[in-house]
This record gives C-alpha cells, sequence and structure tokens, in this order.
C-alpha cells in the first residue's frame, strides 16, 4: 500500500521533502461490503480484505502461474489502492470560502468520475513501478495482459470529455488540466474549471473586466454541474450495464459541453460589443463633445441594447447558480464519500 500510495503521489509532484499526499499510513479494514476502499477525511485509509488485500497476498505466495482472473484480480487490487491514494493528494477546501461550491451531487459525480480515469490512464505505470519493489516482477506481464474494471463508467465517460473541452477551450494538454483539477481543492474545483476557459477566451484577451469574473464563473459552471448532478441515478441503475452506463455520461457530457460553449460565446460577445461601444464613445467624446453635440441616436441604441444584454444575462445566471441548501450538499467526515465501490462487474467477484 506504501508503494502504491508513494508512486501516485509522485505522479503529481510529491516528493519525500515535499509530498503531496495527505496519507497518515493508517490503513483500516473497509467495513462497508459495497465497497473496494475509501479515502478518509483525516488522511486514513480503508481497504476491502477480500477484495484488495488478499489477491496480493495470494500473488505472493504462489508457486505457479497466475491464472486470467487472479491476474485481474490483482489489477483491480492496485487499481483501487490508486484510487484512493489519487484522493488522498486533493484539498478538501473552506465551504464557507468566497465563491465555494458546497460537495454535492455534480461535486461527488466529478471528482469520482476524474479520478478513476487517472487511475485508469496511470495504472499500467503504477503496476510496472510498484509490484516489482514488493518482489512480484513475476506478476508483472499477466497483470497487464488485463483490462481495467471501471467502478464508475457513467462518471468516467462524462468528466473525460468534459475535461477534454475545458483543455480545447484552454490550449492547454488534457492531462495537464486533468491534474490541475485534482489538485484543486473541492470548494473551489469548480471555479477552476471555469477559469480555464476564463483566462485563455476572454481575460488574455482583454475582452472581459476582472470585476466581472465571479458572475461569469457562474455562467460557464452551470451547464457543467447541471449535466453531471443526475448521474449518480444512473450509476446505482442496476438495469443498466457498463456500455450503457457509459453511453448516458458520453450524452451529459455533449449536453453540458454544447451549453458550455454557447455560454462563453454569448459572453464573449457581450464583451465585444461592449468594448465596440467604448471605441465608438471616446472616439466621439474627442471629437463630438468639444463641439457640443448630443450622443449620436445608433450610438445611444447601441449602449442601451448591451445594458438590456447584459441585465439579461445577469438575471440568467442568477437562475441557475448553484443552491447549496437544497442540492444535497454532504457533511464532511464520512468515509464512503469518497470511495471506490465493489460492484460487480464481469471478471470481478
Amino acid at each position: 500500500m506504501a508503494a502504491v500510495v508513494i508512486a501516485v503521489d509522485q505522479r503529481f509532484g510529491g516528493t519525500a521533502a515535499a509530498p503531496r499526499t495527505h496519507w497518515t499510513g493508517v490503513v483500516l479494514e473497509e467495513s462497508n461490503p459495497d465497497y473496494l476502499g475509501t479515502a478518509g477525511d483525516d488522511g486514513s485509509m480503508s481497504v476491502s480484505v477480500v477484495n484488495v488485500l488478499e489477491p496480493l497476498q495470494k500473488a505472493r505466495d504462489l508457486d505457479r502461474p497466475l491464472t486470467g482472473g487472479e491476474a485481474l484480480a490483482i489489477r483491480d487490487a492496485i487499481g483501487t489502492l490508486a484510487h484512493e491514494a489519487a484522493h488522498l493528494v486533493t484539498e478538501f477546501g473552506d465551504q464557507a470560502a468566497p465563491d465555494a461550491y458546497p460537495y454535492d451531487s455534480a461535486a461527488e459525480v466529478d471528482n469520482e468520475g476524474r479520478t478513476e480515469y487517472w487511475t485508469h490512464d496511470n495504472l499500467d505505470r503504477i503496476v510496472e513501478d510498484v509490484l516489482p519493489d514488493v518482489g512480484l516482477e513475476h506478476v508483472v506481464p499477466d497483470v497487464l495482459a488485463q483490462q481495467s474494471m471501471d467502478a464508475y463508467p457513467a462518471f468516467t465517460s462524462a468528466v473525460r470529455d468534459i475535461d477534454q473541452a475545458l483543455a480545447d477551450h484552454a490550449g492547454l494538454p488534457k492531462e495537464q488540466v486533468t491534474q490541475k483539477l485534482m489538485l484543486a481543492d473541492d470548494a473551489q474545483r469548480w471555479n477552476v474549471a471555469a477559469d480555464l476557459v476564463i483566462d485563455a477566451r476572454l481575460a488574455q484577451p482583454g475582452l472581459m473586466p476582472e470585476a466581472d469574473r465571479t458572475e461569469v464563473r457562474r455562467q460557464v459552471v452551470a451547464p457543467l454541474r447541471e449535466a453531471l448532478s443526475g448521474l449518480e441515478v444512473v450509476d446505482a441503475d442496476d438495469s443498466l450495464d457498463h456500455d450503457q452506463q457509459s453511453e448516458i455520461g458520453a450524452e451529459a457530457a455533449q449536453k453540458a459541453i454544447a451549453e458550455l460553449d454557447r455560454a462563453v460565446n454569448r459572453v464573449e460577445r457581450q464583451h465585444r460589443v461592449d468594448g465596440a461601444v467604448r471605441v465608438r464613445q471616446r472616439a466621439w467624446e474627442v471629437g463630438g463633445r468639444a463641439e457640443g453635440r448630443e450622443l449620436p441616436p445608433e450610438l445611444r441604441r447601441l449602449r442601451a441594447l448591451t445594458g438590456a444584454q447584459a441585465g439579461a444575462a445577469g438575471a440568467t445566471a442568477q437562475r441557475r447558480g448553484p443552491d447549496g441548501s437544497g442540492d444535497g450538499a454532504r457533511v464532511r467526515g464520512q468515509q464512503v464519500d469518497r470511495a471506490r465501490p465493489a460492484k460487480p462487474t464481469p471478471g470481478r467477484g
């Protein structure tokens, strides 16, 4: 377990002198049979004895080649440890801080989906690093030959696509965006995601006054939270197989991305028009006011139009903003909130 935690920590820039992980070294037996493991808010880690520890112990003691099922069990055990270790590099955040968002259903889907897909993307390299360190180098080829089991297919497909869209807007590699969001604290993660878009599309080109950032953040975040908030129901629906859940998650992401694009384009248009008005007004002030002329009719109409657009955008954002009082915000300190479920999946016991 320590080898996995350290391997994960290193991938987030942690070192022996300055680790990022909050793991205290405490290992507990997972008491909830529906979960393979949990990362505790106190820095502890709980794991399933049957599904995580026993496969690793068995691999250590075997004097024969692994079966396919045994190799898959080892891969999934390492995956569980890596998933929980990744949770332990993030910060919880201050829910009372300015512009903080609650850790509600949408935040849970976002957090678990990103952590799970990061785990799948990095699992082969973690296996190659860790198993030789603990004397299991002989099982590495068999473990690498197995396909990982996705604990959250609806979450991972949705969040992966949304993160790619954020990366495209920001002009950054998706891996960089993934890591930046995983290291962001829970209360500010939505704002960090919005700032990726705002800084690239609006702030750096000089279109958006900094005073508008809070309102524009709300407009960018609203469609993402709305799309993800309904996926916990999909995840809990046992009538859907993994492929169906993944497809529903992808559809939710595409809807969210389309709404995100519209919101950003709308704000960009508004600020470009505002800029044109300011340029026209400055030109009038220099040439016309000195001659005692009134504001031209077309400029008065343009100012009235942009003022109305700004008011409408603010009203829309207010209606669609987060409501921490009625959206299922969780109470911190419950270990199961950062858990990897032990749901029946193909090839898993």
